[in-house]
């Protein structure tokens, strides 16, 4: 369980004014609310330039880091883009990294943030405008901490971003289960995709995860990405599976205890989440986190 050794990586600035619009950056700051008492907030530091370029190409970084974007590219991103925002973004991109760390010390990286899936390496789409889960992932490999590694991002919509990045890095291996139908509607191809039909609930949801989990694991990854995303909840906003919070809860533990069962260090990171209650959302989050906690042996 999670306790006061737990190490929860979190920053209040990840909440960037976007105006009124369907992503909730509240939801961070009601989710580590949750979490209080229950462990240690760690505020990340923005990732570094050079750590960026890792996943992403130079222009896009500059672009990024000059707090400016052009319509076009604001347009892609789906949100408005400040100076705010690219700090917001940078920072998750070092609280990603900082939870891969933890992961490989004590077992769990746990961030309350990050899983922006959709950022590819030249340009942003769908709220994701650098690759947290791409970048951290680089940055250990090229310092020789791991010589594999997997994401697993059950987010109801696919990790394109992620997908294209790792195209050409069979060292990495990308699962992404989610719905069909809905956005991106152009998919790319990763090491193994898995489409659910519209309305898919708790049961056949799980049998699936099930079916599908081991090969993850074939690849021998040192080192897991988890994209959590609470969007596959019955009534989200953007999705369209019926998930229950007990079959969300469910899910998460399928995860957690193949990592477990194999000692390989877990990194989890949010992703999406559109519920119109936000309290609905920050609840899945929280219990999420906590869940994965119990894989802490820092």
């Amino acid at each position: 369980m999670s306790g006061p050794g737990t190490r929860f990586v979190y920053s209040p600035r990840y909440a960037a004014d976007i105006g009124d619009h369907v992503f909730p950056t509240r939801k961070f700051s009601l989710t580590a609310g949750r979490l209080r008492g229950q462990g240690e907030l760690v505020e990340p530091e923005p990732a570094a330039r050079e750590d960026l370029l890792l996943a992403h190409e130079e222009a896009w970084v500059d672009k990024v880091l000059s707090g400016r974007m052009p319509l076009a590219d604001e347009v892609l991103m789906e949100m408005p883009f400040s100076p705010a925002v690219s700090l917001a973004h940078r920072l998750q991109a070092g609280g990603t990294l900082l939870a891969a760390r933890h992961a490989l010390e004590r077992g769990v990286g746990l961030h309350v943030g990050g899983g922006s899936h959709h950022a590819f390496a030249d340009h942003a789409e769908g709220f994701c405008v650098l690759n947290d889960i791409a970048c951290a992932i680089m940055k250990v490999l090229s310092e020789g901490r791991v010589r594999r590694a997997a994401v697993v991002d059950l987010d109801v919509h696919q990790g394109n971003g992620t997908a294209a990045i790792f195209r050409t890095r069979p060292e990495v291996f990308t699962f992404s289960m989610h719905q069909e139908s809905i956005y991106p509607f152009a998919k790319e191809k990763g090491s193994l995709d898995v489409g659910l039909p519209d309305g898919a609930g708790d049961q056949e949801y799980l049998s699936l995860l099930e079916k599908h989990l081991p090969r993850v694991f074939e690849h021998e990854p040192e080192l897991v990405v988890y994209q959590a995303g609470a969007d596959v909840a019955e009534g989200d906003l953007l999705g369209g599976l019926r998930l229950t919070a007990e079959g969300i809860l469910q899910r998460d533990s399928v995860v957690c205890a193949c990592c477990r069962l194999r000692r390989i260090p877990l990194v989890v990171t949010l992703g999406g989440g559109y519920s119109a209650d936000i309290d609905r959302t920050a609840d899945i989050h929280a219990a999420t986190l906590r869940l994965a906690a119990e894989q802490d042996v820092g």
